[in-house]
């Protein structure tokens, strides 16, 4: 959002400029229209609106070793895990890694991912509504939020960053149009 004193490009919602400290809360921005069109985009838009990108997965017999690896490699929060059919069965993630691994696990090629993930993950398909992965999210505390098909198979990823970034854009787009 612009600041009308400095010019300063500052984050969307900020209530004062950052550089100038002003204020950026006038009566004549249109909140109103703000949030009509959150509003509308969690009633109406799917989850596949967001683009989610491409879901990663390894099976669960994976060593933690190289499931931390591949997270590092691919700088990536989360690793989906799948079973012998291809199958959805565990999520792991830096949470998991922090609480289950670290400090407790010496030797992580001789132990399964599968150990140490969370199992039976929420899940999302991808015609399904905003506001149920927003829901599903925000109840259960989860940053990431796998796709799947009619199947169980993963397919790609939602994070809360997707979601934050698209509601930023929808209120950009009422505050500075273009």
């Amino acid at each position: 959002m612009r600041c009308t004193s400095c010019g300063h490009d500052n984050l969307p919602g900020a209530d004062y400029c950052d550089e100038c400290h002003a204020t950026l809360m006038h009566d004549d921005l249109p909140l109103a229209r703000i949030e009509s069109a959150i509003e509308h985009s969690l009633s109406e838009d799917k989850v596949e609106t967001l683009n989610p990108v491409e879901a990663l997965s390894v099976p669960e017999a994976t060593s933690l070793h190289a499931a931390i690896q591949t997270m590092r490699d691919r700088k990536i929060g989360c690793l989906l895990v799948t079973d012998r059919e291809g199958k959805l069965c565990g999520i792991f993630s830096e949470r998991d890694l922090l609480y289950k691994v670290a400090g407790k696990v010496e030797d992580l090629a001789d132990q399964p991912v599968s150990s140490y993930m969370t199992h039976d993950p929420e899940v999302i398909r991808g015609d399904q509504l905003l506001a149920s992965a927003l829901q599903r999210m925000m109840v259960g505390d989860l940053r990431h939020l796998p796709l799947v098909d009619e199947h169980g198979r993963p397919e790609k990823i939602l994070s809360s960053r997707d979601i934050i970034n698209y509601l930023a854009f929808l209120v950009e787009g009422i505050l500075e149009p273009k």
